[in-house]
C-alpha cells in the first residue's frame, strides 16, 4: 500500500445529505484525506451546502451523473423557468431540491458549476480505480468515447457481461457508487459504496488502507 492511500477514505453518494456527511466525518481521523465518488447533489435537501463544503476543504471528487444533470439543466430551470427536463420535474431524479437550493444564490451556483465542469471522471491511486459508476469494464477504454460510461454504468446492467472474462482479471480495484445497495457490495476487484443515504439508509466511508468501512445512519433533516 503506497503512502498516498494511508488515512484516505472514499465517501459514497452523499446526495445533498449534509448533516449525515458531517456526522460521518466526526468518526474519521482528523487529518484524513477524502475522495468522493460523485453525486454530491440532488434528492437530499442540502446539495449547495455539500458542494461548498467539498470545495472549501479541497477534497477530491469524481463527476457523478447527477453533477452532469445539474450542470446540464439547472441554469435553464432557474433563469428561463424551463422545467421540462425529467431532472427538474420527476421526484426520483432529485433536481427540484437542488433548484430550490440555488434559486436565490446565483453567484454561488456559477462558482459551483465552474467547479463541476472541471471534475475528473476517474481517479487512479495505488492500484485503485475510483469512479462514480461501475467503471471496471471500461478501464482500458477510459480515455476514449466510452468515457461517459464511467459515471452511468451500473453493475446490474447486462450489456457488459460479454467482457467479464477480461475485466474480472484487471489488476486494479474499482471503487464506485451509483448503484444503491443496502450494504457495501464487494467483489474480487470492485467495491460499491453507495448505501442509499438519500433513501434513509446510511452513508458509507471506505478506508483505502484497510478496506474497512464506517457508516452513518441518515439524518432525517437531510431527506
Amino acid at each position: 500500500m503506497g503512502k498516498k492511500a494511508r488515512d484516505t477514505f472514499i465517501i459514497g453518494d452523499v446526495h445533498g445529505c449534509y448533516h449525515t456527511l458531517l456526522a460521518l466525518l466526526k468518526n474519521l481521523p482528523k487529518k484524513s484525506k477524502l475522495i468522493f465518488v460523485g453525486d454530491l447533489c440532488d434528492k437530499g435537501n442540502f446539495s449547495k451546502d455539500v458542494i461548498e463544503f467539498v470545495i472549501k476543504n479541497r477534497y477530491l471528487c469524481v463527476k457523478g451523473n447527477h453533477e452532469y444533470l445539474m450542470q446540464t439543466y439547472i441554469k435553464k430551470a432557474i433563469l428561463q423557468n424551463d422545467m421540462s427536463s425529467n431532472w427538474a420535474t420527476k421526484r426520483g431524479w432529485g433536481g427540484k431540491q437542488t433548484i430550490e437550493n440555488y434559486r436565490e444564490d446565483m453567484g454561488l451556483l456559477q462558482k459551483h458549476l465552474r467547479w463541476i465542469e472541471k471534475l475528473p471522471l476517474y481517479i487512479e491511486l495505488d492500484g485503485f480505480f475510483i469512479t462514480h459508476g461501475f467503471g471496471l469494464p471500461y478501464y482500458k477504454r477510459k480515455h476514449d468515447k466510452h468515457s461517459h460510461s464511467l459515471f452511468v454504468n451500473r453493475i446490474y446492467d447486462t450489456t457488459f457481461m460479454k467482457d467479464w472474462e477480461d475485466f474480472k482479471n484487471y489488476k486494479v480495484v474499482n471503487i464506485f457508487g451509483h448503484c444503491n445497495f443496502s450494504e457495501v457490495l464487494r467483489g474480487k476487484n470492485y467495491i460499491c459504496i453507495d448505501t442509499g443515504c438519500c433513501y434513509g439508509n446510511k452513508l458509507t466511508a471506505l478506508n483505502l488502507r484497510t478496506l474497512e468501512i464506517l457508516e452513518q445512519k441518515t439524518d432525517k433533516r437531510d431527506i
